[in-house]
């Protein structure tokens, strides 16, 4: 994948906590505390358990090295980031949630996280456990192996990392190859069908034309060119106009 297409990092795992956090309460109706937070009658906060979701992701040029776990919430960009001026904080955390965000919807609805390419489980060149042992590493689609670099091969737990890699590379041009064999197949087809269309339309034009000079006054003179061609035996299509007719004439007098 060139460089200009790869998103800014990507996705290793994501996963669930449950933390106990104080309760925000309203001034007008709760006892608060100077915080804020709702107090029971001994002054105590009053504590709910919560989900936390957390992400773990790396930058995509170095997914082995340098994985990151946060806190999904903390990386959403803001309001004033999203529509105010835009800092290179701002479009940093822009486009790392872009790169996030769908792989926690995702996620979040129980589905796999999306790839971008193929998927592993779709590559008959890597067995069930090694594909598990890629996705522990967030590498899940066949060309994200075939871009593994020399020190990201070393980092990873599976023999013959460098075959492998070169097996993915001559997969997917196997796959180019087949796919632009059948666009190819596909266009000569569509090519022959337009063809095809076309002389029916000439066709069924040359016989509206026959029609319309029969209908327009041409109709004794048709009579009479098939009549002479009828004493001399020449055979023409009944539904052929004058000119034609004439033709054949002319052709049988020469």
């Amino acid at each position: 994948m060139a460089d200009d297409q790869r998103p800014l990092v990507r996705v290793i795992r994501f996963h669930q906590t449950f933390e106990r956090v104080p309760v925000k309460g309203d001034e007008l109706r709760d006892e608060v505390d100077a915080r804020g937070f709702k107090v029971d009658e001994k002054g105590k906060r009053i504590m709910e358990s919560v989900e936390v979701d957390w992400v773990t992701y790396a930058p995509s040029h170095a997914p082995l090295t340098a994985a990151t776990t946060d806190r999904v919430r903390h990386l959403k960009p803001t309001e004033d980031m999203i529509h105010g001026e835009q800092s290179e904080k701002s479009k940093f955390m822009r486009a790392r949630w872009d790169a996030i965000e769908p792989a926690y919807d995702a996620w979040k609805s129980g589905h796999e996280i999306p790839t971008h390419g193929m998927p592993l489980a779709h590559w008959p060149g890597v067995s069930a456990p090694a594909a598990e042992e890629l996705r522990r590493y967030g590498i899940r689609t066949v060309e994200e192996v075939r871009d593994l670099t020399d020190g990201q091969l070393d980092k990873i737990r599976l023999p013959n990392m460098r075959d492998l890699r070169k097996a993915a590379k001559t997969f997917l041009d196997n796959v180019s190859t087949a796919d632009a064999a059948n666009r190819e197949a596909e266009r000569d087809s569509e090519i022959a069908a337009l063809k095809a269309a076309l002389a029916e339309q000439q066709e069924q034009f040359a016989a509206a034309m026959a029609l319309l000079e029969e209908k327009s006054g041409g109709k004794s003179e048709i009579d009479d060119l098939r009549a002479q061609l009828d004493a001399k035996g020449v055979k023409y299509h009944h539904k052929a106009g004058i000119d034609t007719l004439r033709a054949l004439l002319a052709e049988e007098a020469a």
